[in-house]
């Protein structure tokens, strides 16, 4: 998500570095709809929801008194694509537009984590 993707030679037919840049800078549109609730419905959202509550799932092992993981869960990705697209689009809008270091944008997002499950 917030890392540099390289490409798997195992999946020669998809271009990885192409399909991550088609999420980050479109991926929050397929739910900023008109339709979103009937789009939920049909469980379009599922796969995102499934890996959402996974992680959720996981913040809530490491502090099982932590009120808010689904938010968290939710939150930390979508903060890895608007912190990605903005590095690119917006720098002024981040802290990693200078270096444009993907890599940095885990750190941060570490530090998000380690430091709201630290309280």
């Amino acid at each position: 998500m917030a890392t540099t993707v390289e490409d798997d030679i195992k999946n020669g037919y998809v271009d990885e570095t192409i399909l991550h840049q088609i999420i980050i800078t479109e991926g929050s549109k397929t739910y900023l709809t008109k339709k979103v609730s009937e789009d939920n419905k049909d469980r379009l959202f599922k796969p995102y929801k499934d890996l959402c509550a996974v992680i959720a799932t996981i913040i809530s092992a490491c502090n099982p008194n932590y009120l808010y993981p689904k938010s968290l869960a939710s939150t930390i990705i979508e903060m890895a694509h608007f912190q990605a697209f903005f590095m690119k689009n917006l720098p002024s809008l981040t802290d990693f537009g200078a270096n444009q270091n993907a890599a940095d944008i885990a750190l941060f997002l570490e530090d998000l984590v380690f430091s709201s499950l630290s309280r």
